[in-house]
């Protein structure tokens, strides 16, 4: 009999809805490798405009037109962000509440973006495509800082768009995107002997935050051995790369009278200044993401998000060795672990981070995503945003730059586990979460049929089968050691 695809598309995907028949294996990795090699469909098919068209309350017209804008144009994010400011500045000097300006600058951009994860999560059928897309999220991690709110819903928008070409390409982006620039600091990054300097437009000097996290995060990690000199010519390559607002210019772009002029060395070689600023960092860029650091780091990392918190270093050394052979081009390395999960047997030994539990949960029941606006940081469950954070994990909100963790000891504890619990008791009952399939368990309990597809310890799908009432048994499931995992 041929194998269903209930397992993997719990590890690699969003899971299956009870009220669907089960896929095959076969099928779910024949749809995963296509998704790969035809990206195009998936990049093109953004979703946002009948998104916001859906949403019948809480937003007028012209702001579904600027939340279009600022998710599929930095220029309009910028722009955007930029009258926020201005809003904000007006408002302190007439004395008025700013709670409005405040929600719009942090508040709605983080609840705009969590909804476009949430849609495409659970209303495509690209489900391995947007598993890496939330991988690459808590990779290259950019959370609110420098009002860079207006920027965030871009910033995930270009990850996913560019997250099937070539690495250099994607860190090239990532590092000169005006979210990543506001949130490490280097708007105001200044050569100390750059024209501006010289001519005292500003006096601020250099700041490290990008260029290290670059070396650190994004590419060849500590293990490189990298020195505090790599670190200080990285941070000299990245000066001037700004979020320009003035004179009608609404760009993240290269200012050459705030970098530092003259050639740069890192990890022993020598980089030339350029007028633009690309080639010289587009450079440094290509070379970092041909080490092969860069591709054991990055290959580590997907066998953690996909695989085990402790991945095999023989899967690691096969994905590294598809990395270096394909000079970072990334739709090969997919592949390559496509073929790694393919081989994989069928135990419940990864953790489901927040995010995707809460996906996975909303999936089984064939529940649609809460649409609720929200005006201010207070908590509502039909705001997505306010569900994520509940649960520990919203994009936007890490307290550093390395992200969310991949590894179980880090949300197993009692009070991130009783917060599932309490959003696993609001399935069924809340307005804003009901289906028909809650409907039937709630009247008849799980059947047994139903349980089994979740591959459940039998000591788990006994006491699931024996909860009483019957809307205890989707609390019992969902909170379940094997749903827990996957």
């Amino acid at each position: 009999m041929e194998n269903s695809a209930d397992w993997i598309s719990r590890r690699a995907g969003f899971g299956f809805r009870l009220s669907e028949n089960p896929m095959s294996e076969k099928q779910w990795f024949t749809n995963a490798r296509h998704s790969i090699k035809n990206s195009k469909s998936y990049i093109d098919n953004n979703r946002i405009k009948p998104l916001l068209k859906s949403i019948k309350r809480g937003l007028t017209d012209e702001e579904r037109k600027i939340y279009s804008g600022i998710t599929l144009n930095q220029t309009a994010a910028i722009l955007y962000r930029a009258q926020l400011w201005k809003e904000e500045e007006r408002a302190l000097k007439a004395n008025e509440n700013l709670d409005k300006v405040i929600a719009l600058k942090g508040v709605r951009p983080q609840w705009l973006s969590a909804m476009r994860r949430a849609d495409l999560c659970l209303n495509t059928k690209q489900d391995f495509a947007n598993r890496l897309w939330l991988f690459w999220l808590n990779y290259f991690t950019v959370s609110e800082a420098m009002n860079n709110g207006a920027c965030m819903p871009h910033f995930h928008e270009m990850i996913r768009k560019n997250m099937f070409g070539n690495m250099s390409d994607l860190v090239f982006k990532v590092v000169t995107h005006s979210a990543m620039i506001l949130y490490l600091d280097n708007n105001d990054s200044t050569g100390d002997q750059s024209k501006a300097r010289k001519q005292k437009w500003t006096t601020d000097g250099t700041n490290e935050n990008l260029a290290r996290e670059t070396l650190e995060l994004y590419t060849v990690t500590p293990s490189n051995g990298y020195t505090q000199d790599d670190v200080n010519g990285m941070t000299n390559i990245l000066t001037g790369w700004k979020v320009k607002d003035w004179d009608n210019v609404y760009k993240a772009q290269f200012v050459e009278d705030y970098h530092q002029p003259g050639t740069q060395t890192v990890l022993g070689k020598k980089y030339k200044s350029t007028r633009t600023g690309t080639g010289q960092l587009k450079r440094v860029i290509d070379d970092l993401t041909a080490l092969e650091d860069t591709a054991r780091h990055v290959t580590f990392r997907l066998c953690q998000h996909f695989i085990s918190d402790k991945p095999n270093p023989s899967h690691v050394q096969q994905l590294s060795a598809i990395y270096i052979s394909n000079k970072g081009q990334l739709t090969a390395v997919y592949l390559g672990l496509l073929d790694i999960l393919q081989t994989l047997e069928h135990k419940q030994d990864k953790f489901l981070n927040p995010e995707v539990w809460a996906y996975q949960s909303l999936k089984t029941f064939n529940i649609s995503p809460p649409t609720g606006v929200p005006n201010n940081r207070r908590f509502k469950l039909n705001h997505i945003d306010n569900i994520l954070r509940e649960l520990g994990l919203l994009h936007g909100e890490a307290s550093q730059p390395n992200g969310w963790s991949e590894v179980e000891e880090d949300w197993l504890s009692n009070e991130y586990l009783d917060r599932r619990v309490s959003f696993s008791a609001i399935i069924g009952l809340n307005t804003h979460y009901k289906s028909d399939t809650c409907t039937a368990i709630k009247n008849s309990g799980f059947s047994a049929i139903d349980l089994e597809r979740f591959n459940l310890s039998s000591y788990s799908q006994a006491f699931v089968s024996d909860s009483r009432p019957f809307q205890s048994q989707i609390v019992a499931l969902l909170c379940s050691p094997g749903f827990l995992r996957s």
